[in-house]
């Protein structure tokens, strides 16, 4: 089962040109700098596909609550982020690869 799975996933993969990709809003394989409004923090994090993720390394899935509430956003806008643990108000800080 687990060979079949990962045949699955490589007949589907497919490569990216990082050239193509636009840094002027959040989208998957975009590298976000993020400042948490209540805190003041600043997180940085890469939006990629499920099976990339590792919150450990920084990579976010693109189907996480915050992921969601940041894709398509631009540099200075904010974004309400609805978490297990509340409501974040988050700022995109800086876009880049």
């Amino acid at each position: 089962m687990k060979i079949s799975l990962l045949k699955e996933t490589v007949a589907s993969a497919r490569m990216i040109d990082e050239s193509k990709i636009n840094t002027n809003e959040v989208q998957i394989l975009t590298r976000v700098k993020i400042k948490n409004m209540k805190t003041n923090q600043l997180m940085t994090y890469m939006i990629v596909s499920e099976s990339e993720a590792n919150f450990k390394e920084g990579k976010l899935s693109v189907t996480t609550p915050i992921a969601k509430g940041l894709l398509g956003k631009k540099v200075g806008e904010k974004a309400t982020v609805s978490v297990p643990s509340g409501v974040l108000e988050l700022e995109v800080v800086e876009i880049s690869l």
